[in-house]
């Protein structure tokens, strides 16, 4: 990529936007959160994905990622967590973790973010990056359900929750046992947060892969929570 001009901000922005709308679908697909008899097998990047079928799942889905082009936009986003919990009870069974960060080119350049970069990814160098992006893993067992989690930056409140046209505001609160953050306020098992959550310090992170354009890098991680897997102290288990 040395000293070619490649896509610009916006165009980066759009790509990855429609990269994690691909990604949550096949998400949905391969943890079997709905039926697979739901889903359209689709190719994406030279990599077999899913795309629901179902109408209200699929606007959902848009809707989300509307929200999260618009955080990109303003370089804003910090993490995007996919959580999936047991139907029955709540309690998260793993989360798919996107890590963004930013290059020094593009955010808050104005108008800039249309013009192409230098030294940044080609559309054709960028679909080979998020290539290994699109993984299989294992489905779950039991039925699941979802939620989607967006980490902005310190102190930054979704610039899409600033609406003044009157509708609701589109993100709220997440639920703390839904979050990386241990058990560390002194709430006790079976509160959000306590034993039962998925506790960070007891997890660790399976680090999947990374892409580096340069103008917005992205981090998969996965983590499997303490109701999945059974152990409560990874250390103890590591020694027997």
């Amino acid at each position: 990529m040395a000293g070619q001009v490649g896509l610009s901000y916006k165009e980066t922005v759009e790509a990855l936007a429609s990269f994690l709308e691909i990604t949550l679908h096949t998400i949905l697909y391969l943890r079997a959160i709905y039926p697979p008899s739901t889903f359209a097998r689709r190719r994406a990047h030279g990599v077999p994905v899913y795309q629901s079928r179902h109408p209200q799942v699929r606007e959902y889905i848009a809707e989300v990622v509307g929200l999260l082009r618009r955080e990109l936009d303003q370089g804003n986003l910090r993490r995007v967590s996919v959580v999936v919990k047991s139907a029955e009870t709540g309690v998260a069974l793993e989360r798919f973790l996107i890590d963004v960060g930013y290059g020094e080119v593009g955010v808050g350049a104005g108008g800039s973010k249309d013009v192409g970069m230098l030294n940044s990814p080609t559309a054709d160098e960028l679909s080979l990056m998020l290539r290994g992006f699109l993984i299989r893993l294992t489905a779950l067992d039991g039925e699941t359900t979802f939620a989607v989690i967006v980490e902005t930056k310190d102190g930054l409140e979704p610039a899409s929750n600033s609406s003044t046209d009157g509708n609701p505001i589109p993100w709220i609160p997440a639920l703390n046992s839904d979050t990386l953050h241990p058990a560390s306020q002194g709430l006790g098992a079976g509160q959000a947060g306590g034993e039962e959550g998925c506790v960070a310090k007891h997890e660790p992170l399976l680090h999947v892969k990374a892409v580096e354009t340069g103008v917005i890098d992205l981090r998969l991680m996965v983590q499997e929570c303490l109701a999945k897997t059974g152990v409560r102290n990874l250390q103890a288990f590591k020694q027997t």
